[in-house]
């Protein structure tokens, strides 16, 4: 399985469990991923979803969920919008194999 594949299986897992959580839990928000392709890294922008009884989704607080090397499928928190914190965090293959260890806050990102 190569890592854009791996990615497509993470991002879809997770926003499958936001929204079923958020509508399990009664909430009207849920969070979503999204990958945005660059040059070294794919990152994974996360967006609080809002949706309302017309079926209209409103996007808001967009933010950097994770950063994925594209040619090793390593994992790194952001360290700011642009750039990832140092230390490899997860492998893509971990996150696919187990989507629980994935929170919608990122907190699992932190060294610990």
């Amino acid at each position: 399985m190569t890592v854009l594949s791996q990615i497509d299986a993470l991002v879809a897992e997770l926003n499958d469990r936001f929204h079923i959580d958020a509508v399990e839990s009664g909430h009207s928000s849920f969070y979503q991923v999204a990958p945005y392709v660059g040059r070294r890294y794919i990152k994974l922008i996360e967006a609080l979803v809002q949706s309302r009884a017309d079926n209209v989704l409103t996007y808001f607080n967009r933010s950097v969920y994770m950063f994925i090397d594209k040619e090793t499928g390593n994992i790194y928190k952001p360290a700011s919008a642009k750039t990832p914190a140092k230390g490899i965090r997860f492998h893509i293959g971990q996150l696919v194999e187990y989507p629980a260890l994935c929170d919608p806050y990122g907190s699992f990102l932190y060294k610990r």
